[in-house]
C-alpha cells in the first residue's frame, strides 16, 4: 500500500511539474512576444521621428511629436499639424489630448 501510496505522489508531481512547465513555457512565450511589439513599436517611433526630421528639419519638434503623439498618427500629417498660420483638417482630426500634445510641442519641444 506504501508503494501504492509513493507512486501515486510521485505521478502528481511530475504531472504537476509538467503543468507549471507548460504554464511557464507559455508565458516567456507571451512576454517575448510583447517585448516584440514593444520594439516594434519603438522602431516605428524611430523611423517617424527620422522622416519628421527630413520633412520639417526640427529634430527637438520631431522628438517630441514622434515620443508623445500616437503611434497610429502619420509623420506626413507632421508637418500640416503643426503650421500655425494653416491649422487644417490634420489639425482638427486629432483629439482634444492629442491637440494639447502638439501645442506643447510646438511651443517648446521636450
Amino acid at each position: 500500500m506504501l508503494r501504492w501510496f509513493a507512486g501515486a505522489m510521485i505521478f502528481a508531481v511530475v504531472t504537476s511539474s509538467e503543468t507549471f512547465s507548460q504554464q511557464s513555457l507559455q508565458q516567456l512565450e507571451s512576454m517575448d512576444q510583447f517585448g516584440q511589439a514593444l520594439a516594434a513599436v519603438d522602431q516605428i517611433k524611430r523611423q517617424k521621428k527620422f522622416e519628421c526630421v527630413l520633412a520639417i528639419g526640427n529634430r527637438a519638434l520631431c522628438d517630441c511629436l514622434a515620443r508623445k503623439l500616437p503611434v497610429d498618427t502619420h509623420f506626413r500629417s507632421y508637418a500640416l499639424i503643426v503650421n500655425q498660420e494653416q491649422r487644417g483638417p490634420e489639425y482638427g482630426r486629432l483629439s482634444a489630448a492629442d491637440r494639447n500634445i502638439v501645442d506643447q510641442c510646438v511651443t517648446g519641444p521636450g
